[in-house]
């Protein structure tokens, strides 16, 4: 059987098969940051398009540093339960702060390094849009640059699982050793991808109305969600995060561990 296709289903049944669980230790660190941001007016065009206040901007300083902490706490968690089977403390794992800094920092390197991989590609998209004068070729290269930090951020990031587990993992070792599944590893990343921006598509279509606000002092139209469109939005991009999550733990057993993929 193909190793993409194996690993697409390790994964869906990982994170699906263990939804109760999943919730249990991640959600509401999840949902916490996303339902402030939304309080705050994150997102909003109506409400973006005004001068923030003294108050917001520093509220909205305290709750970037929260989300990042509760981010962090959920990833640790998750990838200690499925690779540890370490379970939590009622709605939230066990707190573990040497290893929450640990990931934090290996997760801040592989933003970095994505960060350098985009601006790269970034910049050869830009020469082949201008030579070729075409917006689908644009496009294309656009999407295809997505896809390509996507495969970056997963090729490098077993150093997340690794520092959840309180192991030692290079960036270097993390590319060396996912190099013979390295194609294998778009599979699931545009599945994924696609399945996702469908579902948000059709959140958009249902629970979305057009508004007109100023930006840069001219009208324009905007797509805002109703509140239960947000909170479906924000459902489905949990859903997402522990599939990714769930893609680097996969590798880490199956390529560092030796587990075999179901």
């Amino acid at each position: 059987m193909d190793y993409g296709y194996q690993l697409l289903r390790h994964v869906v049944q990982q994170v699906f098969g263990n939804l109760r669980q999943a919730a249990q230790l991640t959600l509401a660190l999840f949902l916490v940051p996303f339902v402030g941001f939304l309080f705050l007016g994150v997102g909003n065009p109506a409400e973006m398009s005004e001068a923030p206040g003294g108050g917001v901007i520093l509220g909205g300083l305290f709750l970037v540093i929260f989300a990042v902490v509760a981010y962090c706490w959920a990833a640790v968690g998750w990838h200690r339960y499925v690779l540890l089977e370490e379970t939590g403390n009622g709605f939230l794992p066990v707190w573990r702060g040497d290893r929450i800094g640990a990931y934090f920092g290996r997760a801040f390197i592989v933003g970095v390094v994505v960060m350098l991989a985009v601006l790269g590609g970034g910049i050869v998209v830009g020469i082949v849009a201008a030579i070729t004068q075409s917006v689908g070729v644009a496009i294309a290269l656009g999407i295809g640059l997505v896809f390509g930090a996507s495969w970056v951020a997963t090729r490098i990031g077993l150093v997340l699982p690794a520092a959840a587990l309180g192991e030692r993992m290079t960036i270097g070792e993390s590319w060396a050793v996912t190099r013979p599944v390295a194609s294998q590893i778009f599979l699931p990343l545009i599945v994924v991808a696609l399945v996702v921006g469908v579902i948000q598509q059709l959140v958009m279509v249902i629970f979305g109305q057009t508004v007109m606000v100023e930006m840069f002092g001219v009208m324009q139209d905007q797509m805002v969600l109703s509140l239960p469109g947000q909170v479906l939005y924000g459902v489905l991009s949990w859903v997402q995060v522990l599939l990714n999550l769930a893609l680097m733990t996969t590798l880490y057993g199956n390529l560092v561990e030796g587990r075999q993929l179901n």
